[in-house]
């Protein structure tokens, strides 16, 4: 299934990428992901809940579609 360039909750996106892991673990281990890569390190970091459509085409685009 084709994943589409929207505005995704940081957890939902989180559980595209780890699907066998709970939500909160999901998004520890992205969160550590993007940390660990330049140009995403920023995006680990905000406090907002939801990654936009711009960053989400960053994230596909660096780590592959889920």
């Amino acid at each position: 299934m084709e994943k589409t360039i929207k505005t995704y909750g940081r957890m939902e996106l989180a559980q595209m990428y780890f699907p066998a892991i709970a939500p909160r673990s999901a998004w520890r281990r992205m969160k550590d992901l993007l940390q660990e890569n330049a140009s995403t390190a920023e995006l680990a970091s905000m406090s907002r809940r939801v990654f936009m459509p711009a960053e989400v085409s960053l994230i596909f685009n660096t780590f592959g579609k889920p």
